[in-house]
């Protein structure tokens, strides 16, 4: 049952990880690092640390961010490499990813995408050239968020 859960969950919100990574190590993280921040938001784990740290890739020493989660329940500590694809983000965007992640994870029926995060990712994009622009539209524009992205979008 837990596995058929946690499936269903990865289902509704890889969408969502797929326009923010392209490598499958990174949707990882970025899976990983949105799952933990929900966590933290519904009482399941603490952020304990949020470190940089020297880390030799191969390539040569960077820098990256780890973060240390513990499960609340169990005391276990995970540690968490932060997602480079998020990285170069405005927190605000962050935020309302996170916000996004759990809106997707639990199902919440008739709900839809907060609408500065859609226009971060389809302003520029698909809406500009939108013919369904303004506000007599309204109602098409609620369906593209409820949609999460932009089902009505035909160009001008």
């Amino acid at each position: 049952m837990t596995y058929r859960a946690t499936n269903d969950v990865v289902r509704r919100v890889m969408p969502l990880i797929e326009r923010l990574a392209d490598r499958s190590v990174e949707k990882a993280r970025v899976l990983q690092y949105l799952s933990a921040q929900a966590g933290v938001d519904w009482g399941v784990h603490v952020l304990v640390a949020d470190e940089r740290r020297m880390l030799d890739t191969g390539a040569g020493p960077r820098e990256v961010r780890e973060l240390v989660y513990q499960d609340r329940a169990s005391g276990a500590e995970h540690t968490l490499r932060y997602p480079e694809a998020l990285a170069s983000l405005p927190p605000e965007i962050v935020g309302l990813l996170v916000e996004e992640y759990k809106r997707l994870a639990v199902d919440r029926p008739l709900t839809m995408m907060a609408e500065p995060l859609f226009a971060w990712f389809y302003a520029e994009s698909a809406c500009a050239t939108c013919r369904w622009r303004g506000p007599e539209h309204a109602q098409l524009h609620l369906e593209c968020r409820f949609a999460g992205y932009p089902v009505n979008a035909e160009p001008a």
